[in-house]
């Protein structure tokens, strides 16, 4: 069966009560489609109340010998990464060796005296320790992300750096924060991350397929990361991942993660009071518990159950997985071509495991990348204007909008990258994200003042935004 006829026959589809084999097709002819808007090259498990619906393979792992991608292909899953660590460092408080309302302090002396010494592991955990991210760095990439550190030396980074607010009392995502609860767990166990999470989970859970990745590892059966732009691939950039250990540096696959998924919905690894508090809800907007969003996932505008998620990015890789603990349902991606419409994708395939009608319209910025190669950036925004009226054929997505904003900027394509922001800066208006894109563009173009005026307009849609602020600071000691 061709993917049109598969797509046909899942619009078809509508209902509570659908057979699973037609669940499996309506999945399969999602992940075509997508596939087939170059939006999606890697692996995909859909499971319902406990079992496997849907697996699925898409793409090539490695482009250069033209090695496909299949269900058992393993994919570095960025901070996909988090919840593993949440949970190891859960087992270590079962054990006795973590207590939770502890600080760094107590168990690292060298941030004794330091901005974070009295933050909590609990606070570390749920994203509310106030320790900063490290794009406060300006060029942690690629300088400091490609370099080794010993995790002394990676510490000294951001030891003496200055908490964005008091903890506890706000949440702000740190990746830092990560790698020093990461740290924490090396220092009570006396063992590596990589040895205590092979020892911890892997191992206990036959989780054979994932592990903690370094460089010159051979890996066998890893895909490779690839960034698509304008038409084509290219590989993505080094990273070493010697800094992303506890944040985003574990390699794995969809089954693996589907086992990880059920022990937690069987209490293997924790019990149920720390399982309780992993998936409560916390601080607003995010709603992050202990290595998980905790938020509503909606199936219409009317209908809506609880749900835990989190998504991981790393050089060429997007992972994400949502799962529904009322009905013991999980949805896993992991692609190794960025971008991709990770929530677009994942909304699907739960809609359809559903047996709702899912309606998957062309993403407008694929588009764009061919038009802005074929025409310039001027007539793809006339084509921009023309998509966007036809609603019934194009979706608008501003995150991969404001990309090829900055992919242009990474190119140096200055011009077109100014045109493209200039038209996402009025569409997008309250995306604060999009006004430091502008704000970057015109720094690499010397165009200081109206730097300034896109990092301020930042700081007016989220008074709080590190990256805007700290330009700001530079502009002005540089004046």
């Amino acid at each position: 069966m061709n993917s049109r006829s598969l797509l046909l026959l899942f619009c078809l589809i509508t209902g509570q009560t659908v057979f699973a084999q037609n669940k499996k097709t309506a999945l399969e002819a999602i992940m075509r489609t997508y596939h087939s808007y170059n939006m999606f090259d890697g692996a995909v498990l859909v499971a319902d109340h406990g079992k496997i619906v849907y697996k699925g393979a898409f793409g090539l792992a490695n482009r250069e010998w033209n090695i496909p991608n299949t269900t058992d292909t393993k994919f570095m899953i960025g901070s996909v990464s988090k919840p593993l660590t949440a949970t190891l460092a859960l087992i270590q408080v079962q054990k006795g060796l973590l207590n939770l309302d502890k600080t760094i302090g107590d168990y690292l002396p060298e941030f004794i005296n330091k901005p974070a010494a009295k933050v909590t592991i609990r606070q570390l955990l749920t994203h509310t320790s106030g320790i900063p991210n490290y794009d406060i760095i300006k060029d942690f990439f690629p300088r400091i992300s490609r370099q080794y550190f010993t995790r002394q030396d990676y510490i000294k980074l951001f030891v003496d750096s200055a908490l964005i607010f008091t903890p506890g009392t706000q949440y702000a995502y740190s990746s830092w924060g990560y790698f020093t609860l990461g740290y924490i767990l090396e220092r009570v166990t006396n063992q590596s991350y990589a040895e205590l999470m092979a020892s911890d989970i892997f191992g206990k859970l036959h989780m054979d397929h994932s592990g903690s990745y370094y460089h010159t590892q051979i890996v066998s059966g890893r895909a490779t990361g690839y960034d698509y732009s304008f038409g084509g691939y290219t590989t993505s950039d080094f990273r070493d991942q010697s800094n992303t250990m506890g944040t985003g540096d574990i390699y794995s696959t969809v089954e693996d993660l589907f086992t990880f998924h059920l022990a937690l919905e069987n209490n293997t690894l924790l019990n149920k009071e720390l399982t309780n508090e992993m998936f409560t809800p916390g601080i607003g907007p995010a709603f992050y518990g202990y290595g998980w969003f905790n938020k509503q996932f909606k199936y219409s505008a009317n209908d809506s159950v609880a749900s835990n998620f989190h998504l991981g990015m790393t050089d060429g890789f997007i992972s994400f997985i949502r799962r529904i603990p009322s009905t013991n349902s999980l949805v896993v991606i992991l692609c190794n071509s960025t971008p991709t419409d990770f929530f677009g994708i994942t909304n699907s395939l739960l809609k359809a495991l559903d047996g709702q009608p899912v309606n998957i319209k062309q993403p407008a910025h694929k588009k764009m990348e061919i038009y802005i190669q074929q025409l310039g950036a001027l007539k793809a925004i006339e084509e921009y204007k023309k998509m966007k009226r036809d609603t019934a054929h194009y979706y608008i997505d501003w995150i991969s909008m404001n990309f090829i904003a900055e992919q242009l900027l990474n190119l140096k394509r200055f011009s077109e990258a100014e045109l493209i922001c200039g038209n996402n800066v009025n569409e997008f208006p309250d995306k604060d994200l999009v006004m430091v894109t502008m704000g970057n563009i015109y720094l690499a173009m010397n165009k200081k003042d109206e730097a300034v005026r896109f990092y301020k307009k930042a700081l007016e849609i989220t008074p709080d935004y590190e990256e805007a602020k700290n330009r700001l600071k530079e502009l002005s000691r540089g004046q």
